[in-house]
């Protein structure tokens, strides 16, 4: 059983199902609109989903929240944007309606999951988070950095000085040996990034 397991979406977003274990226990990373291979994955493996966790509110990471019943986390900054999808892609649905996301959300920030640490890193959004895991040696910064790039900042609540001062007071001090998982594209190590993601370059302080 892989450790990490990728699924991308239509929308091109990520969604990684996550087993920090050999207990059969299994946790999602970022639910996009379109899950059906993600759960037909996990109940062919025998896993039991134990929570989810969105590393921001944009639809493309957060609209899949209503196929899952269990308890999902987030920073409660972008809880607006995620339980609001209609504000962000109305225009673009030709009339179609998305339903507002009603169901709970948990506050990211008290979580009780020893293997999970979280960084807040805004920039793309106030609420964009990274998901440390640090038994496995792996960091899940969803549309903060990318293998070739860095998220947007002008959408709804991004701020490009936020984005400086998140990678340089983040992203520079994540284990250079870790494995990032973002929320668009490929893996990559920290150190590989560092050396050879140049708009990533253009944002540390000399």
């Amino acid at each position: 059983m892989q450790t990490v397991k990728r699924f991308t979406s239509f929308t091109t977003s990520n969604c990684y199902v996550v087993t920090p274990d050999n207990s059969g226990v299994c946790f999602l990373i970022d639910l996009p609109p379109d899950l059906d291979e993600t759960l037909s994955f996990i109940k062919s493996n025998n896993l039991a989903i134990a929570g989810a966790f969105i590393t921001h509110g944009h639809y493309d990471h957060a609209l899949g929240m209503k196929e899952i019943n269990k308890n999902i986390y987030m920073n409660l900054d972008d809880e607006f944007l995620a339980r609001n999808p209609q504000e962000q892609i109305g225009q673009l649905l030709n009339g179609i309606s998305l339903n507002k996301y009603d169901g709970e959300i948990n506050d990211v920030f008290s979580h009780n999951f020893d293997f999970l640490k979280v960084h807040s890193n805004p920039g793309h959004t106030k609420g964009s988070v990274s998901f440390e895991f640090n038994n496995l040696g792996i960091v899940f910064t969803g549309d903060f950095v990318f293998k070739d790039s860095i998220g947007r900042t002008d959408l709804f609540s991004g701020d490009i000085f936020e984005m400086k001062e998140s990678i340089n007071n983040i992203f520079l001090k994540f284990n250079k040996n870790y494995d990032v998982f973002p929320g668009h594209g490929d893996y990559e190590s920290v150190q590989n990034i560092l050396l050879n993601n140049y708009v990533l370059k253009e944002y540390i302080n000399d």
